[in-house]
């Protein structure tokens, strides 16, 4: 498939389909095998190119993100929809971007865009498809796909999808055979075979016959004994079936199902290309499901095998190897050594000091953000103080009416007058010291040294904030604490004074010593599980430690045996469980 404008034209005939309420599609590629203006295509065709498409093409292809916004009338004069816009990534082809107008609700633009992403990706493939060569369909082929897919699901089904051709056959269906019982794995062409169909249950009992039979089986035949074959083929009106089991030195028996139809070439030698074909790929299928087996079914496996030949005669290396093995396990499990309970801890201030918003008001300037340090009295923002000095202004005009005002009736003795306005005087001056304390109060300040842990405004100014609004967190450098998120299971071990060590994701090469001086009386609320908060003291001194930072702290409780601390978790459990459904 060649990028051009009639594959375009085709693909977005398949995205009408997909999406609903498509009104108008756009599209715009450029790249190195393209026009130098690039390639263009308009869906429907009588659609015309406007500079608002174009304009929401080049900014998804710039930002290389989705872009949405409101679309202009759709054609048939309905109400504005949605229009969307995404990047297009279409390797070596190009690259660019789609836009579409659809008409509907704002909460459906997920989906639009996720059917978009699946369309590049069915794009992306064909392109690239078009660009391999064709495969020889060999037996040496089909082992080589199937080795090369990751998972045996993916294994199973290109195998599966290669073999009819390989055989000459329509359908090829794979079952596996345990407690004698067929279960199907896959069908060629089918990603999720109905199981409960009676197509497939007659597939099941084919291939039980096969098994049964323990040899390759087909229809038509010379004797009568392929009843299920038969059945099969008269109920599903194919030409011929034929089904082989696989069990010689595999885990589980594997049973092929071909499918004839009635112009399928099926001939004298059809039974053995089937034979020779489920023997070449059915180890290939059996090796693949091994490996997606479960570590601990395979470890099974191997510690079945191993044990098996111990009593053997030829033996004895492995009892005495085996007997060194468990002699050196029980010494070690009946040593003592330090129990240590862990748990996720972070570093904190000593002190946190906040800064908070003092009034309502918006950020003019911020030039500090979390994780500079800061002096006493370095301004860490200030806030617009424009409305305080208006209103400043204005009360101060109002105090020099007022003040002449008193003075005139000072001067012409109107004393009842002269009260009033003394007392409104007083009144203003008071409105004007509010004022001018606000006003000292727009620059926020350190109120110590140490480093800023919350707090970016640089990023927002303009913003509303309102009064009490945590703007900034401030904490010392020269102390910290740690606090230590101890599970439930484990704090009746802890206690006051203990010592621990802590190791910090930042700092991985240094052990922190640390001491614990307080214990929580109540598990924290936030926490997913119950949890206790366990405050401790550094013993070292780390110049690198910063607020915030987080790692795994382990405190010592005591001595105990090596095999309780490797079990008592579990035992622990288990007897909780215990008690919990013992009547």
């Amino acid at each position: 498939m060649i990028l051009s404008e009639s594959t375009l034209k085709i693909w977005l005939e398949l995205q009408r389909q997909l999406i609903a309420g498509l009104q108008v599609a756009y599209v715009d590629l450029h790249g190195s095998d393209l026009p130098a203006r690039g390639l263009v295509v308009l869906y429907p065709d009588e659609t015309t190119a406007t500079d608002e498409l174009a304009l929401a093409a080049r900014l998804a292809a710039q930002s290389r993100a989705p872009v949405t916004g409101r679309a202009m009338t759709t054609p048939d004069g309905g109400a504005p929809g949605l229009r969307i816009a995404c990047p297009l990534q279409l390797g070596e082809h190009g690259e660019g971007a789609i836009v579409v107008e659809v008409s509907g609700p704002v909460d459906e633009q997920g989906q639009v865009i996720r059917l978009l992403k699946w369309g590049e990706a069915w794009l992306n493939l064909a392109l690239q498809r078009s660009d391999e060569p064709p495969r020889p369909t060999t037996p040496a082929a089909l082992v080589r796909e199937g080795l090369a897919q990751p998972r045996a699901e993916d294994a199973i089904t290109a195998i599966l999808a290669r073999l009819p051709e390989l055989v000459g056959c329509t359908r090829v269906a794979l079952g596996v055979s345990r407690a004698d019982r067929v279960r199907l794995l896959g069908v060629s062409g089918i990603a999720e075979p109905a199981t409960r169909s009676d197509r497939v249950r007659a597939v099941e009992r084919a291939m039980q016959e096969a098994v049964e039979t323990d040899g390759p089986i087909y229809w038509p035949a010379d004797d009568a004994s392929a009843t299920e074959q038969q059945s099969l083929t008269e109920t599903a009106g194919l030409g011929a079936v034929c089904s082989v089991p696989i069990s010689g030195g595999l885990p589980t028996a594997l049973v092929f199902t071909f499918e004839f139809a009635e112009d399928a070439a099926w001939d004298g030698k059809a039974p053995q290309r089937c034979a020779d074909a489920a023997a070449v790929t059915a180890p290939v299928i059996a090796l693949r499901r091994e490996r997606d087996r479960g570590w601990w079914v395979r470890f099974a496996a191997l510690l079945r095998d191993g044990l098996g030949g111990i009593p053997a005669r030829e033996g004895g290396r492995r009892r005495l190897a085996l007997a060194v093995v468990v002699v050196a396990l029980v010494a070690w499990g009946l040593d003592t050594g330090r129990y240590r309970v862990s748990a996720p801890a972070v570093v904190e201030g000593a002190v946190q000091q906040a800064i908070v918003a003092p009034f309502d008001g918006y950020v003019a300037k911020a030039q500090i953000r979390a994780g500079q340090t800061v002096s006493a009295g370095d301004q860490l923002a200030r806030l617009d103080d424009r409305e305080l000095q208006n209103e400043r202004r204005g009360l101060a005009a109002e105090r020099n009416e007022l003040a002449d005002q008193h003075r005139q009736a000072v001067a012409t003795l109107y004393h009842a007058s002269a009260r009033v306005l003394e007392a409104q005087l007083e009144q203003t001056d008071a409105r004007l010291a509010l004022v001018d304390d606000r006003l000292t109060r727009t620059e926020l300040r350190a109120p110590l040294d140490g480093v800023v842990i919350s707090g970016d405004w640089s990023r927002s100014l303009g913003m509303p904030v309102t009064r009490g609004d945590l703007l900034f967190e401030i904490a010392p450098l020269d102390a910290y604490r740690v606090a230590v998120q101890v599970s439930d299971q484990n704090i009746a071990e802890v206690a006051d004074g203990q010592t621990g060590e802590l190791v910090l994701s930042a700092l991985p090469r240094n052990t922190v010593r640390l001491r614990v001086t307080e214990i929580a009386t109540l598990a924290a609320e936030e926490a997913t599980e119950p949890r206790f908060r366990v405050e401790a003291e550094l013993v070292d001194r780390v110049p690198q430690l910063r607020p915030g930072m987080e790692g795994v702290a382990k405190i010592t409780v005591g001595e105990r045996r090596r095999w309780w601390i490797w079990t008592h978790a579990l035992t622990d459990w288990l007897r909780l469980q215990w008690w919990r459904w013992w009547p």
